[in-house]
């Protein structure tokens, strides 16, 4: 009874997580294993085993849904299908997911450490290239309106 529970709780889970989309999914399991994030290895170190087993988990799944992903390939313009995206598709799926093992290391990681530091400062090229795009953008209206001190209104 109570395995039933979870597993109706984990395909909740599963079904949130993808209605939100999988764009912030793959940026936040990049950011766990990604040195230049300013994560430790105390968590870097758990997301890419746990990437590396769930890729390794992938490949017999590859294997076996071959001729399925070989299908999608074919259909595919020729001009923009890549084969290793399709054919690989579900151990990148199940890389990804086993990336997610560092999460709750990176939350121990950000409570105890990240949160308590200080922002790093912007190099010298950073803030020129922020200065460029600033100045690069295009003001609707660049005058300024001056509202004190009132005009006399006689």
């Amino acid at each position: 009874m109570r395995s039933a529970w979870r597993a109706k709780g984990l395909v909740l889970l599963l079904l949130a997580g993808l209605s939100s989309g999988c764009a912030e999914l793959v940026r936040y399991s990049d950011d766990l294993v990604d040195p230049r994030t300013g994560r430790t290895l105390f968590t870097r170190t758990p997301a890419a085993f746990g990437g590396v087993v769930g890729f390794l988990v992938g490949v017999p799944i590859d294997i076996v849904g071959l001729p399925v992903t070989y299908i999608v390939y074919s259909n595919q313009d020729e001009v923009t299908r890549e084969p290793l995206s399709i054919f690989l598709f579900p151990s990148f799926v199940l890389w990804r997911v086993g990336t997610l093992v560092g999460a709750p290391f990176d939350l121990v990681e950000w409570a105890c450490w990240r949160s308590w530091q200080p922002e790093p400062a912007l190099t010298r090229e950073e803030r020129e290239r922020r200065e460029a795009a600033l100045d690069g953008l295009e003001w609707l209206d660049p005058t300024v309106v001056p509202i004190y001190p009132v005009k006399n209104q006689n």
